[in-house]
């Protein structure tokens, strides 16, 4: 018999444990903004923010070597 607090821990879709959490303060027009991208291209706002940022650190290390 399985125990109920291993399948909740396998069932789980809380964030992944290689994640961190944070929070930012952004003004009500460009959170509205980043929303409407999100809908626009069919992804979560999770995930575009996720993006935009990586892309921001790509551009920043190619550019200072």
């Amino acid at each position: 018999m399985k125990n109920k607090k291993e399948d909740s821990k396998k069932e789980s879709n809380g964030p992944s444990k290689a994640k961190k959490s944070t929070s930012l303060r952004l003004e009500k027009k460009t959170l509205k903004s980043l929303k409407i991208m999100a809908i626009e291209k069919d992804t979560s706002l999770q995930k575009l923010i996720e993006g935009l940022i990586e892309d921001a650190l790509l551009k920043h290390n190619s550019s200072s070597k």
